[in-house]
C-alpha cells in the first residue's frame, strides 16, 4: 500500500512536470531534471516497502532527482520530489529500526528465552509485547516507559533502538535523533538518576503528536488531550503546538525548558 500511494503521488507530480517542461525543454539542465524525475518515479513505483535496501535505493534516486532539478532551477519540481523523499526517508527509518529490533530479539540463548517468557522483558516498556522471531513465543514487556526513565536508562533504551545521542550544551539534557524525529529529555539539577522533569517530542513528518506521545508515556492516543494532565505513575502536564510550521508535544514541567528543534 505504501509504495502505491507514493507512486501515485509521483505520477501526479510527473504530469505537472511534463507540462511545465514542454515549453522550456531546450535546456539541457531541464532535460536532465525530467530524466531524473522519470527515473526516480520508476524506482519508487517498484519499491518494496518491507525491504530496507529497496527503500534506501528509492531515497537515493529521489536525492539525485532533487539535485538535478535544483540545478535546473526547477524549484517547484524539486519541492514535489522533496515531499516524496521526506515520506520515504521516514519510512526507511521505521524499517531500519524494525530490522534492528528483530535482529536483537533473535540473538537469545534458550535459557534467556525461557526466562523472558516466564518473567517478561524489562528492556521494553510494560503494556507492550512481542513475538520471539525464531520460536514464535510471546514475550510481554515489564520495563519502564521512557517518560519514567533516568538518564542512564533512557540513553541505553534509545541507543539500543538506533537513535543517535546528540551533544548538548547542558549536562541536564539528552537529545535523541532518529531521522527526522527528535526527542529531548530534560532533568533537574543533580537528578539524572530520577525521571525527567520535561520531555519534548518533535515527531517525524508522518507521525502525529498523539502517536509520538503514546510511545513515550504508554497512554493510549485517544486519552491524550492538550491541557489535561497525562495519567500513569505520576500525573504530567501536556501541551502541544500543532501548526504547519512545527509540531511539538511537551510533557511534564517544561516551563522555561523550551528547546530548539536542532
Amino acid at each position: 500500500m505504501f509504495e502505491r500511494q507514493m507512486g501515485f503521488r509521483l505520477v501526479l507530480a510527473a504530469l505537472a512536470l511534463g507540462q511545465g517542461l514542454s515549453v522550456a525543454c531546450k535546456s539541457e539542465a531541464a532535460r536532465a531534471c525530467l530524466d531524473q524525475f522519470a527515473s526516480a518515479q520508476a524506482v519508487v513505483m517498484a519499491v518494496d516497502s518491507e525491504r530496507l535496501e529497496s527503500v534506501e535505493g528509492a531515497v537515493a534516486a529521489l536525492d539525485s532527482a532533487i539535485a538535478s532539478c535544483k540545478a535546473a532551477g526547477r524549484s517547484s519540481e524539486a519541492d514535489e520530489l522533496g515531499a516524496a523523499q521526506a515520506q520515504l526517508a521516514a519510512h526507511r527509518d521505521r524499517v531500519a529500526r524494525r530490522d534492528e529490533l528483530r535482529r536483537k530479539k533473535t540473538e537469545t540463548s534458550p535459557e534467556e528465552l525461557a526466562e523472558l517468557v516466564k518473567s517478561g522483558d524489562p528492556k521494553c516498556p510494560r503494556g507492550q509485547a512481542y513475538l520471539h522471531k525464531k520460536s514464535g513465543q510471546r514475550i510481554r514487556c515489564t520495563g519502564l516507559h521512557p517518560i519514567d526513565m533516568d538518564a542512564t536508562r533512557a540513553t541505553e533504551y534509545f541507543k539500543g533502538r538506533g537513535y543517535k545521542l546528540l551533544g548538548t550544551a547542558s549536562p541536564r539534557e539528552l537529545r535523541f535523533e532518529y531521522g527526522a524525529e527528535l526527542i529531548v529529555f530534560q532533568y533537574d539539577d543533580g537528578q539524572l538518576g530520577a525521571a525527567p522533569r520535561c520531555v519534548q517530542l518533535y515527531p517525524a513528518p508522518d507521525v502525529s503528536w498523539q502517536e509520538a506521545t503514546a510511545r513515550i508515556t504508554g497512554v493510549a492516543p485517544a486519552r491524550l488531550t492538550p491541557g489535561r494532565p497525562i495519567g500513569g505513575t505520576r500525573p504530567l502536564p501536556l501541551s502541544v503546538e500543532d501548526t504547519q510550521q512545527k509540531v511539538v508535544a511537551r510533557i511534564g514541567n517544561c516551563d522555561g525548558a523550551a528547546a530548539s528543534p536542532r
